[in-house]
């Protein structure tokens, strides 16, 4: 698959995350694109390290069944 067709299925997939948690969008934009950790995120978001652990927990493994699926369709 080339880049930019990675990009559009990662695009797709946080949209996907997006209408059901935007939050949780912020979240993955602020430690994967912005490379923040979850300690500096925390006070930005106004929550805890530890809900922000679950959130990313559950937003990769959400990410990670899109993008599989996606690969999966092209394959």
């Amino acid at each position: 698959m080339s880049d930019d067709a990675q990009l559009f299925e990662l695009d797709r997939a946080l949209a996907a995350l997006g209408a059901i948690d935007p939050d949780a969008v912020q979240l993955v934009e602020l430690r994967y694109f912005a490379g923040l950790t979850l300690d500096q995120i925390a006070p930005l978001l106004g929550t805890s390290e530890r809900t922000l652990k679950r959130r990313w927990r559950t937003a990769r493994a959400f990410l990670h069944r899109q993008l599989e699926g996606s690969s999966d369709a092209h394959t």
